[in-house]
């Protein structure tokens, strides 16, 4: 099966917004996660970027589309959920192969409005991921029950609280606990700073579980690029493997 790394590109980049994703799956990626606005930590984003990254999309590649219509918050009230869904359906007629989301009501999830946009990504076969809303959950160990009933396919968490912007490896012991409760009933992406120095590391915590490794300014050269390198390094590949397989 091999190591599963999701590489986050940020949609407002036009001009290297195809040659990213192309290079990002050259290289060994396994998913795009697909974003708008990353200064304000991920918005959903155009039908026009949603289009161009579909058309760069290798036929075994995957698509997520992040579906984030606001910033600042993650709670979800009926206006805010009919745009979600709509967005949802959009995304699906654009050719994503999946979409990323989140709903909580103050420290708890949400769980008629998580069950309301997993239910509507089913009825495009689509993927359904639930996003660092999740690191807001007071109960991480109940929610995650509760999204993998909902029949949500992933979680993403760097095991830290989200207000506290910490890094990836300060959250290393809680995101040990979240593997071990999942018990490989439904995949944890760890994202929130992985980088070449400390992918090693975090691919040991899932050695025997179902988990990924999510990926974004990790994989950048200087100049905002997708660095092929950067992702060979962070799937512990070789240069020479990589040119084998090109």
């Amino acid at each position: 099966m091999g190591k599963n790394l999701e590489i986050c590109l940020n949609a407002d980049d036009h001009i290297n917004l195809a040659n990213n994703v192309k290079t990002a799956f050259s290289a060994g990626a396994s998913r795009i996660e697909l974003c708008g606005a990353m200064h304000l930590a991920g918005l959903s984003p155009t039908a026009d970027e949603i289009e161009t990254a579909a058309k760069a999309l290798p036929s075994n590649g995957e698509l997520l589309v992040m579906i984030r219509p606001t910033a600042d918050h993650f709670n979800v009230d009926a206006a805010l959920l009919k745009t979600m869904t709509s967005q949802i359906t959009r995304a699906a007629q654009l050719g994503a192969t999946g979409v990323v989301f989140g709903a909580i009501a103050g420290n708890e999830l949400d769980v008629a409005a998580t069950s309301t946009l997993v239910e509507c990504a089913k009825h495009y076969q689509l993927a359904s991921t639930f996003h660092r809303a999740f690191d807001c959950i007071a109960d991480s160990r109940n929610a995650l029950h509760i999204l993998s009933e909902l029949g949500v396919d992933r979680i993403l968490t760097n095991g830290t609280p989200w207000t506290d912007n910490k890094d990836v490896m300060q959250g290393l012991n809680q995101l040990q606990s979240i593997i071990t409760d999942a018990k490989g009933q439904i995949e944890i992406v760890i994202g929130g700073g992985v980088t070449t120095n400390n992918a090693p590391i975090l691919w040991q915590l899932g050695s025997e579980n179902l988990i990924s490794l999510h990926a974004y300014s990790g994989v950048l050269n200087s100049d905002g690029l997708v660095d092929p390198l950067l992702i060979n390094s962070i799937l512990q590949k070789s240069t020479h493997e990589q040119t084998k397989h090109d």
